[in-house]
């Protein structure tokens, strides 16, 4: 195993590099099906990283099936990287690219979404936003990975807007998105924006406003846009607006 490059411009990939360092490992035979991995502390001194980078880079390869995490005992090696189907654009889509195109996609179908769901959602719905919000403001405050909430906050929203098309094209797109949700990609001003996006869209949906959801989606997504991007290539938000009188 090779040590990890330090210092901050480094720093932001550690956690993709370690994921790709073990994943060159197991195709290089230098890891095999049912071998176990050293321990977190071991990874997190022969990286020169810390313990947190290196459970976020075996989380992801177990999601994948290419780890195995056994409670109490340790992480596995549990299918040989080779027979692993990756989707290419959930490989690339860190690529500054494609993770615009990603956000363009987002931004022509998530304000729409929000629309629907201002005017369908029901009560039990609206208070499961609110707990996932509270949920992550903690995750916040406390410094911990919030992906996993974001992702649920907007895929509960897909759900209430009770479109079936909409809602398959979504599921389709799931690798996709989350990808885009790691987060080596959420920095602090990312998080906590996030969750005062995900408030407005409260706001709105509790007072039923359609109008307003779209307007606090689109604003919610062109800030993630600007975190990510800043003023290079940022997506211009005219061409994106609501047409007159909506799309239902």
């Amino acid at each position: 195993m090779s040590a990890r490059k330090t210092g901050p411009t480094a720093r932001k990939y550690l956690y993709y590099d370690i994921v790709e360092e073990i994943r060159g490992m197991i195709r290089k035979g230098q890891l095999h099906v049912g071998d176990k991995l050293p321990a977190e502390r071991t990874l997190a001194r022969t990286f020169g990283v810390s313990r947190n980078c290196v459970r976020q880079a075996i989380q992801t390869l177990a999601e994948k099936n290419i780890l195995e995490s056994r409670l109490g005992d340790g992480t596995y090696v549990s299918l040989p990287d080779r027979l692993i189907r990756v989707d290419t654009l959930a490989l690339t889509v860190r690529r500054k690219d494609l993770l615009k195109d990603v956000i363009e996609f987002r931004l022509l179908l998530e304000p729409q979404v929000a629309y629907l769901a201002a005017a369908r959602i029901t009560p039990e719905e609206l208070d499961r936003l609110k707990v996932l919000v509270c949920d992550q403001d903690r995750r916040v405050l406390a410094e911990e990975p919030d992906a996993d909430l974001d992702a649920a906050f907007h895929g509960q929203l897909v759900k209430a807007c009770r479109n079936r098309v909409v809602r398959e094209v979504y599921e389709k797109m799931g690798d996709a998105l989350n990808e885009s949700r790691a987060e080596i990609l959420r920095s602090d001003s990312r998080k906590r924006s996030s969750v005062v996006g995900h408030l407005r869209i409260i706001d709105a949906l509790e007072k039923k406003d359609p109008k307003g959801a779209f307007e606090a989606m689109r604003e919610h997504l062109l800030a993630v846009d600007r975190v990510l991007f800043g003023d290079d290539g940022t997506i211009e938000p005219v061409s994106l607006s609501l047409p007159e009188g909506g799309w239902v």
